[in-house]
């Protein structure tokens, strides 16, 4: 069944919170709060932010050693924190250069592709306003504008609710910060790194001209919504609420939150005379794995990861476990399962085309087993 259209559909009563400018633990501990709400009150909930420090964002799947040096960013005094349940990769975010939505949706009446269809058209008008009329959407998410990433709007099964928000750069970072403790494989990258996001990442400034402010996008994005049927009910958060947030942005910012998902302790976990591999796998997100593998070679410990957005949150973990007691060299049984998991009823991804397949998964679990393979 497909969710009526913006003429069709009547007009909606949404909460509002204007967050504006926003530490990352913060930012991150709201949504929880507003997604708790509209699940409760079966109404949606919606924020817009900007973000108010800098600091690097990992992803919920991300395994955080792959992509950083954690020991540098705390002698730098760099922050980092995990995104709670949210998908994608690690991101380096600098203070004002990129402003953020979020919808929160009650109910499960609409597939997660046709919840971007309804918004996809308000994005568009929420540009059109803000003069980047020149920006169109690449696939169901992406923000483009001559094929260099604006932004984006993704869409995910979380806490209950339908979340669909999104972010659009609107200045460019110094990226000396995120260089000096990014992990890039070998040193001679890192101009190609630079060189790369610089053709491959864009601001709002860059395709109209001029800076856009955080207000100037919060209104365009506000009579977006109007015109699309949604009234806005602004106000803030209760007492209650901000005591909620504080608890939820403690636990954020601990060691144990930021390394959920590590190579570096897994490997360290692993049980002795075991040896351990990781495999990467890129294709249209990257899939990382891990296994340690007995004296049989069959896997007794495995670790899933990447950059991606799929529901439930704890879909890479249950893929994780079910490697456990496979037989390395068995492919049907390793893909089969992989499927009972990846290809279960309850997991799902927007836009599909472009996200995670079993087959990916696969070929970054073979390359674990290749490589715990050579350290025997």
């Amino acid at each position: 069944m497909t969710e009526e259209s913006g003429a069709d559909r009547p007009r909606e009563a949404w909460r509002y919170v204007d967050l504006g400018a926003v530490g990352p633990a913060e930012a991150m501990s709201l949504n929880p709060v507003l997604a708790g709400w509209a699940k409760a009150q079966e109404r949606p909930a919606a924020q817009t932010s900007v973000w108010g420090k800098t600091h690097l964002n990992v992803g919920w799947f991300d395994d955080v050693d792959s992509t950083l040096d954690l020991d540098l960013c705390a002698e730098r005094g760099i922050e980092v924190i995990r995104r709670p349940v949210y998908g994608g990769g690690t991101a380096y975010y600098q203070a004002g250069c990129a402003v953020m939505w979020g919808f929160f949706l009650p109910g499960a009446n609409a597939s997660l592709d046709e919840k971007l269809a309804r918004f996809q058209p308000v994005l568009v008008d929420a540009l059109e306003r803000m003069g980047l009329g020149e920006v169109g959407f690449e696939g169901s998410s992406d923000f483009r504008w001559h094929g260099r990433k604006l932004g984006a709007l993704t869409a995910q099964s979380v806490m209950g609710v339908d979340n669909v928000g999104g972010f659009l750069n609107v200045a460019t970072p110094d990226l000396e910060t995120y260089l000096e403790v990014v992990r890039v494989p070998d040193e001679k990258f890192k101009d190609k790194v630079v060189k790369d996001m610089s053709e491959y990442v864009c601001t709002a400034t860059e395709v109209r001209g001029s800076a856009v402010a955080y207000e100037e996008f919060r209104d365009a994005l506000l009579g977006a919504l109007d015109a699309a049927g949604v009234d806005v009910q602004a106000g803030d958060f209760t007492d209650e609420e901000r005591t909620s947030v504080r608890d939820i942005a403690g636990y954020l910012g601990g060691d144990d939150q930021v390394r959920r998902v590590s190579s570096e302790r897994f490997s360290a976990a692993a049980p002795e005379g075991t040896t351990v591999g990781f495999g990467n796998e890129k294709g249209k997100k990257l899939c990382r794995a891990g296994v340690a593998l007995d004296g049989d070679g069959v896997i007794v410990a495995a670790l899933m990861a990447g950059d991606m957005h799929v529901s439930p949150p704890d879909t890479m973990e249950r893929v994780a476990n079910a490697l456990v007691g496979a037989a390395s060299d068995d492919p049907s049984d390793l893909r089969a399962r992989v499927a009972s998991v990846f290809e279960g009823a309850d997991v799902s991804q927007a836009d599909a085309a472009m996200g995670v397949t079993t087959g990916d998964l696969l070929a970054a679990i073979d390359k674990a087993i290749d490589a715990a393979k050579g350290e025997a």
